[in-house]
């Protein structure tokens, strides 16, 4: 910019002193002292030359170090950015675990206030047996006597006490008529039981008393795909099916029998007459507000493969009750109402309330990780219970 100002102001002031050199050479013809005007101008553009030439020399210096800057400061932005990606990621770590844990430290609670109780019942039942059974009256121990002749033949005529056996029978009940609170209190053997609910619900169940250490309820059975699993919302809430046979307790009774953590062993066999089984020690359901929501604390460790845990916290749906939009596809695909979350995904992922059969691909009863395939296994199942220690 400089220079063209001194170049524009070079110009008129030769033009200036051409003008008068003319006026001066046509006036009074003196000498032409045009060639004189030249060497002052070039001498100017010179100078104008040599200071623009410094000019551009320190901005392009000027211009070098801001490029560096630039890229430095490029380079900072870059780390900062991975910085924060990697803060944000140890958050939500640290939120999920944080969120684990607390549901753990509930249940711990629950089950040491639970624990507190039930020592503080026993406690106080030991108490009280003694002072009840002090408060009884021993009966006196009779004389023996002889008797008279109208006295033995009195007693001659009197009816004779009934025997053992007599007694026994008169005073037992029918077992489908006793309602045991759960079935770790239930007989010993295998079968259906009446039990009792935290609310005071009675209802029939089968319970499994001889394998896995018993005690267990069995809350889903397939065993001849004689029920139709792919229900509505209110009969998987309700319940259907015989206990005898194939069934599903309902989900208000399992959320009743299984608030807390407990223990659910999935036992299952395929066509071949494979067995395997999968347990998770810490399982629960939580109530209808959040649609039954699957709830563990652990993986689950056993022969069969863990293809239950990735449900952790979904809710169940069915057909006519989709909680999440994304997975009603999923239900079709699937021909079940269960704790869905995903189709796409594979491996971990199980069907156990599929259609019973040979030949039904995904919509068939298949667990994915049986045999310890390298892919998802959807061969079909034949026999399938979920039971929960109760």
């Amino acid at each position: 910019m400089k220079f063209s100002v001194a170049c524009l102001a070079a110009l008129a002031l030769l033009s200036s002193k051409v003008r008068s050199n003319e006026v001066e050479v046509a006036g009074d013809r003196a000498t032409p002292t045009v060639d004189h005007l030249l060497q002052i101008v070039q001498l100017k553009l010179d100078e104008l030359f040599v200071e623009s030439s410094e000019q551009v020399e320190q901005l392009l210096t000027e211009l070098y170090h801001l490029r560096q800057s630039v890229e430095h400061v490029a380079w900072l932005t870059n780390r900062v950015e991975r910085a924060v990606q990697k803060v944000q990621l140890d958050n939500d770590v640290l939120v999920r675990n944080v969120s684990l844990l607390t549901s753990q430290t509930d249940n711990i609670i629950l089950n040491q206030q639970y624990c507190a109780n039930h020592e503080a019942l026993k406690n106080l039942f030991f108490e009280l047996t003694p002072k009840c059974l002090g408060n009884q009256t021993v009966p006196p121990i009779p004389t023996p006597s002889i008797p008279t002749t109208t006295e033995a033949a009195e007693t001659s005529t009197a009816p004779s006490p009934p025997t053992t056996s007599e007694a026994a029978e008169t005073s037992t009940i029918p077992e489908d008529l006793v309602v045991y609170e759960r079935c770790t209190q239930a007989p010993p053997r295998s079968g259906v039981y009446q039990l009792r609910r935290q609310d005071g619900t009675v209802f029939s169940a089968f319970c499994e008393q001889e394998r896995f250490g018993g005690g267990l309820l069995v809350f889903q059975s397939r065993l001849d795909g004689s029920v139709d699993f792919n229900r509505s919302w209110s009969e998987f809430v309700e319940g259907f099916g015989d206990p005898a046979g194939e069934y599903w307790l309902g989900l208000e009774t399992l959320h009743q029998v299984a608030p807390n953590a407990t223990d659910l062993v999935v036992a299952m066999k395929n066509f071949s007459d494979v067995e395997a089984y999968e347990k998770y020690c810490g399982f629960w359901i939580d109530d209808a507000s959040v649609n039954y929501r699957i709830r563990f604390t652990a993986q689950g460790n056993g022969t069969a493969g863990d293809s239950l845990y990735s449900y952790f916290s979904e809710h169940f749906m069915t057909y006519d009750h989709v909680s999440n939009g994304n997975y009603r596809d999923c239900i079709a695909q699937l021909g079940s109402g269960f704790w869905h979350y995903s189709c796409n995904s594979q491996i971990g992922r199980n069907n156990l309330n599929g259609i019973y059969g040979l030949g039904k691909g995904k919509q068939g009863i298949w667990w994915g990780t049986f045999g310890n395939l390298s892919v998802q296994n959807t061969s079909p199942l034949k026999t399938v219970q979920m039971m929960v220690r109760y």
